[in-house]
């Protein structure tokens, strides 16, 4: 493996096929992420970059190219090794946040540990709450805290896995102003706390200001 590449996406490009037309969604990109590197891919809606997050986090796959996860190919892997790597190597981030109504905070943090038959070192979790600042959503159910206050509790059971990398798909999407840019700067205060690689799709450019490397795309071409 390169020197702290963490992941990389070799010559990888996505055509989706209807029976009337045909949309290239993504174009041939090569693209690597180093450990500890929080980058923002910048576009309009439409512009190719949720398929390029979805290729990179394996829910997709490229019609082309080859995708390395800690310098190992994952392309060809079973359906079942497949789905421990994303147990295990790749956190999510969704717009909806994604939590478990029916389970606390701190429940919907730990679950991804359970159900891969691991126990969780509740003090490691406690102070990712800590740095996250919900601490005092221990025990409330995700009714009963702000969209921020969810957001954040996706955030720190992305963070809980000891992820090789997080992808946040919109993030900030159901957010107020002030909620987004704080959700935005905890991920980069955790991308730098805990040495975690997070790549980020977003429309927002103040947003992406937070990040140490933005990319952009447009028309499914990726950009520096």
């Amino acid at each position: 493996m390169k020197d702290n590449i963490i992941l990389e996406a070799l010559d990888i490009s996505k055509t989706y096929h209807s029976s009337e037309i045909e949309v290239e969604a993504l174009k041939p990109c090569s693209l690597s992420f180093t450990k500890g590197e929080f980058t923002a891919v910048i576009g309009k809606s439409g512009s190719g970059k949720t398929t390029l997050l979805h290729l990179l986090g394996t829910q997709d796959v490229p019609d082309q190219g080859e995708i390395l996860l800690g310098g190992k190919s994952i392309l060809n892997l079973s359906d079942s090794a497949l789905s421990r790597v994303r147990r295990r190597k790749i956190g999510f981030v969704y717009q909806d946040y994604s939590l478990f109504p029916e389970y606390t905070a701190y429940e919907n943090i730990v679950l991804p540990i359970r159900l891969d038959g691991r126990k969780e070192e509740t003090a490691e979790i406690e102070g990712i709450m800590e740095t996250l600042g919900i601490t005092h959503c221990r025990d409330k159910f995700p009714n009963e805290m702000s969209g921020g206050e969810q957001q954040r509790t996706a955030i720190a059971r992305a963070l809980a896995i000891k992820p090789a990398v997080i992808l946040a798909d919109e993030p900030t999407g159901n957010l107020d102003a002030e909620n987004s840019l704080e959700v935005i700067r905890l991920l980069s205060q955790a991308s730098k706390r805990y040495d975690q690689t997070i790549i980020m799709v977003t429309h927002d450019r103040e947003a992406s200001s937070y990040a140490d490397r933005v990319l952009r795309i447009r028309d499914g071409v990726v950009s520096a």
